[in-house]
């Protein structure tokens, strides 16, 4: 990756899209992470940091301090304002819920919660400061599908979106980011002890370097094998991006028109980018 071409190219994408669409100010999701951190670092480098807000949305017991003071870090050293909006009050609200109508607990139905609970406090904060909400999406997770849809994958501008993780590591480096960021394991800290890596089942150094190949190179399953990758791995991630293809993609539209009066008529409105 030229990496001063390709963040030449971020900062005046994020600077046109905004100004094309008449808004000054953003806002994002500060987890600590090197996701959030690349993007709120490229944010700021293209609108300003008096125009860029953080929210800090920390879970109860599953967030931890470190993250918490990681996120304050990138913060204090970008120099722009930010809030401390808990997520607890929404997520005993749906325990409440989840007794009443006597459903079964579900860790990761109430992960996805959690991130589907940070998207619309920061709507929230969007709508009523006339911002837009800056996505933490790299294009790995997004590949995978490791998201939660209307959560984490929910905003309108994704800044990182085609940076693949180990690509964003390699930007956070060349931006600054601090170093404790910039070694940590991913982890969406939505369930106790979880990191990506032991979830997805490989280091993101083996994750892209599979990714890169089924993706761009259009290589098969099993040509991806005999360059000497492991084949349960690859099998899994194969089967990862064609499962999650419903996250890549925008509800159905069932469109009525006096144009298409004999019959209605669906598309899609945004076709999938990923093979499926």
């Amino acid at each position: 990756m030229k990496i001063k071409e390709v963040y030449n190219a971020l900062t005046l994408g994020i600077k046109d899209y905004f100004r094309k669409n008449n808004f000054q100010k953003a806002v994002i999701g500060l987890s600590g992470g090197i996701d959030s951190s690349v993007a709120a670092y490229l944010a700021v480098k293209s609108l300003g940091n008096k125009n860029v807000t953080a929210l800090l949305m920390p879970d109860d017991g599953t967030t931890s301090k470190q993250s918490i003071e990681d996120a304050k870090l990138v913060a204090k050293k970008l120099k722009i304002k930010y809030h401390m909006v808990s997520i607890k009050d929404f997520i005993q609200n749906l325990e409440k819920i989840n007794c009443k109508l006597k459903l079964k607990n579900d860790i990761y139905s109430f992960a996805n919660a959690k991130a589907r609970s940070r998207m619309m406090v920061l709507y929230y904060f969007a709508n009523l400061s006339n911002a837009l909400v800056i996505g933490t999406s790299d294009k790995s997770e997004i590949a995978l599908g490791y998201t939660t849809k209307y959560g984490d994958n929910a905003a309108d501008i994704l800044v990182i979106g085609d940076l693949w993780k180990t690509e964003v590591i390699e930007m956070g480096k060349f931006l600054g980011v601090p170093f404790p960021i910039l070694n940590k394991k991913p982890t969406a800290e939505l369930i106790p002890a979880q990191t990506a890596e032991k979830e997805l089942g490989a280091s993101y150094e083996v994750l892209d370097k599979i990714l890169r190949m089924y993706i761009e190179e259009d290589l098969s399953t099993n040509e991806i094998i005999e360059k000497g990758l492991n084949k349960k791995i690859v099998g899994n991630v194969v089967d990862r991006i064609r499962l999650n293809e419903h996250k890549r993609r925008t509800a159905m539209l069932i469109r009525v028109s006096e144009r298409s009066f004999h019959g209605m008529e669906w598309r899609m409105p945004i076709t999938n980018r990923f093979k499926g």
